[in-house]
């Protein structure tokens, strides 16, 4: 019996290490750029241009470099008197209008044609993220969980057809193809140190329980190179999911 104990705390203590972990909200993440437009200001939705980065004009716009922000937790890039912290990636405040519906909770948000301002998106593009509240005012700041990319929004809106698609669709912009195969190359770094992990504890796991059935007297060595080893799996583990981390933000 105290076996079996010994192994549940194990077993949930390597997964509830694993969902405390992956539970956690990204940062806000930001980068100082030089905004050429002088009336942006905090909430704004920003776009890179020919003539440098302005106030996203247009729904939808490809171009959509981020929100100027507030306070963001990490900002990459050396402040100056022209720059702005500029979000990418995590929380922000956002401006929107109701000039496209009511924003509910999880509506995905994109830029419109009033500089600056965003709005709910009803049909297929680039967004900004999602919204994290309600809102239906005419204009003010909103809320939002900033995740610049493409947003398939139809009857189905997951699946692995559209998944493939929109990936597809990124890599055929060659201006979005770096960042694309970042975040792919992100996912996968992420996905195979999860697995890899998962079988590496249920292995170890089985193993030690065989060991400790054929050879009782030395459960307590068995049981210390139980923990080493599921500790390694698990230092390798979150420093796959570290890595990609770094390739996303970098």
């Amino acid at each position: 019996m105290k076996k079996i104990l010994f192994f549940i705390l194990i077993f949930s203590g390597f997964f509830g290490f694993y969902g405390i972990a992956l539970s956690q909200k990204s940062p806000s993440i930001a980068k100082n750029l030089e905004v050429t437009d002088p009336e942006s200001k905090i909430g704004d939705i920003i776009s890179k241009t020919d003539q440098g980065i302005f106030r996203s004009s247009v729904s939808y716009d490809r171009d959509i470099v981020g929100i100027v922000g507030e306070s963001p937790l990490l900002v990459f890039g050396k402040p100056t008197t022209t720059t702005l912290p500029v979000i990418y990636l995590g929380e922000a405040l956002v401006k929107v209008s109701n000039k496209n519906g009511e924003i509910k909770k999880r509506d995905f948000i994109t830029s419109s044609e009033k500089p600056g301002i965003g709005q709910k998106a009803t049909q297929s593009g680039i967004v900004i993220g999602k919204a994290l509240e309600d809102f239906n005012q005419e204009e003010g700041l909103i809320k939002a969980e900033i995740n610049i990319q493409y947003a398939d929004i139809g009857p189905s809106k997951v699946s692995l057809l559209n998944i493939f698609t929109n990936i597809i669709g990124q890599l055929g912009t060659g201006e979005n193809l770096p960042e694309t195969l970042r975040y792919i190359l992100a996912i996968l770094l992420a996905a195979g140190s999860f697995f890899i992990g998962f079988f590496a504890f249920v292995t170890a796991l089985q193993k030690g329980v065989e060991a400790t059935g054929r050879n009782p007297l030395a459960k307590n060595s068995i049981r210390f190179a139980m923990i080493l080893n599921l500790s390694g799996i698990i230092i390798l583990t979150l420093a796959g999911l570290g890595l990609a981390f770094f390739v996303i933000i970098y």
